[in-house]
């Protein structure tokens, strides 16, 4: 579990594509549908939280690496049960997650070769066994394979702003704010599932070559790239139009490739998208694995879950498990015909809880006034103001902590009773 081989460049890798992954194949056309051209300002506003966010994150990463994450900081700070539930609050993100990836993927697809539904939900399932079966198997996918992916995501972002510069009306930009100032602020709670990532490197911390200073260099280039590529393919998303129907803003690259150079760059576009999609998959699917692992490993889930395969040293039947939850999501979405806005919030309202406390856990760990300590308090208070945002929404957090709450319960109760049955067989 200690293979320390990712360095500088493979790091920075591994942001991009945890972080862009799925989110930037198509929050692009969905944001601009919930609040027009001012989706760019919501933008804006996240990617200027992200900085803080990142070098915090990057600095505990640093400081305490281990595969537990942002739970093993939490749970440095404020005690044994708050970690667990930061743990299973981003597993259960994550997880999510990865039902919204393989279907981005698939979707793109199904599109582009105008699929039937039966065929483009079997696609996202393929996406997730196949990262699955990658990380059951131990197959290294995460250093220069992760570097290919980064590269050809970039290339395709790429591609999509400047083949559609051209395209830009700016009368598109005019209202600017045509949904009210309030759709702001639930555009920012959205794009936030965006910016998931900087977090799932954490659980990959043991495995730097020099963690207390790759991981923070690592994060901040990130972060600018990223900040850059996200606002860049906003502006084009509203400049062209491309938003407005379940087509466009499901694959708003794809539909700017198709009307910028030809039905062939849609295809194109679409299984790009598919391999993207995978590598990310398979990027949050091995970060999941050993977040799961030390939850299981510390008691905050089933123990037999962090069993180690005696060859490969990994806990399959967490992947096993991993894999099962994010399947029986794809058809749940799709049995319930849910739409992207309404599963987004789900990781997004978990995902800023993780954020909130686990800046909490850095203004508590850093010495108080060092550049670290700042980030950490900035990072804080500005998760916390996007909290109202969510509405509704933010009765998920609670559900899970009842949940974790009940397990916790139980849990004892059945230890307990083994014990009492072993103590009188004896």
């Amino acid at each position: 579990m200690n293979n320390k081989s990712i360095g500088l460049l493979q790091g920075i890798a591994l942001y991009i594509a945890a972080i862009l992954g799925s989110g930037v194949l198509f929050l692009s056309g969905v944001t601009a549908s919930m609040a027009g051209p001012a989706s760019i300002l919501s933008w804006l506003i996240v990617i200027l939280i992200s900085f803080p966010l990142a070098y915090s994150f990057a600095s505990l990463a640093g400081k305490y690496p281990d595969v537990g994450g942002a739970a093993t900081f939490v749970r440095k700070s404020f005690g044994y049960h708050l970690g667990n539930i930061v743990g299973w609050f981003y597993f259960v993100t994550a997880a999510v997650g990865q039902t919204i990836v393989s279907m981005t993927g698939a979707f793109y697809v199904g599109d582009a070769f105008e699929l039937s539904p039966f065929i483009t939900t079997t696609i996202a399932v393929l996406i997730l066994v196949t990262a699955g079966v990658s990380n059951y198997y131990g197959v290294k996918v995460s250093g220069k394979v992760a570097l290919i992916l980064s590269a050809m995501l970039l290339v395709l972002l790429l591609s999509a702003v400047f083949v559609s510069l051209p395209n830009i009306q700016w009368g598109n930009f005019t209202p600017l704010i045509p949904n009210g100032w309030f759709s702001i602020g639930s555009t920012v709670t959205v794009i936030f599932w965006a910016f998931f990532g900087w977090e799932a490197i954490c659980n990959l911390a043991n495995n730097f070559r020099k963690p207390d200073k790759d991981i923070v260099k690592g994060s901040i280039i990130s972060a600018v790239i990223i900040g850059v590529l996200f606002l860049a393919l906003s502006l084009v998303t509203i400049g062209t139009g491309t938003y407005g129907s379940e087509e466009s803003n499901l694959s708003p690259i794809g539909i700017i490739m198709g009307d910028a150079v030809g039905v062939g760059a849609k295809y194109v576009t679409a299984i790009l998208a598919l391999i993207i999609c995978t590598g990310t998959s398979n990027a949050f699917v091995a970060s999941l694995t050993q977040l799961g692992y030390s939850l299981s490993r510390d008691g905050a889930f089933p123990k037999n879950l962090s069993k180690l395969h005696t060859t490969t040293q990994i806990p399959r039947r967490m992947v096993l498990f991993i894999i099962c939850f994010s399947v029986a999501g794809v058809f749940i979405v799709n049995g319930l015909s849910l739409a992207f806005d309404d599963i987004l919030f789900i990781p997004t309202s978990l995902g800023i809880l993780v954020y909130i406390i686990s800046m909490a856990a850095g203004v508590k760990l850093f010495k108080r006034s060092t550049l670290p300590w700042w980030a950490s308090l900035i990072a804080f208070i500005s998760c916390l103001l996007v909290i109202p945002f969510f509405q509704l929404y933010i009765f998920v957090p609670i559900i899970i902590m009842v949940l974790y709450v009940i397990y916790m319960v139980l849990d004892k109760n059945i230890f307990a009773y083994k014990e009492k049955v072993k103590s009188d067989e004896e």
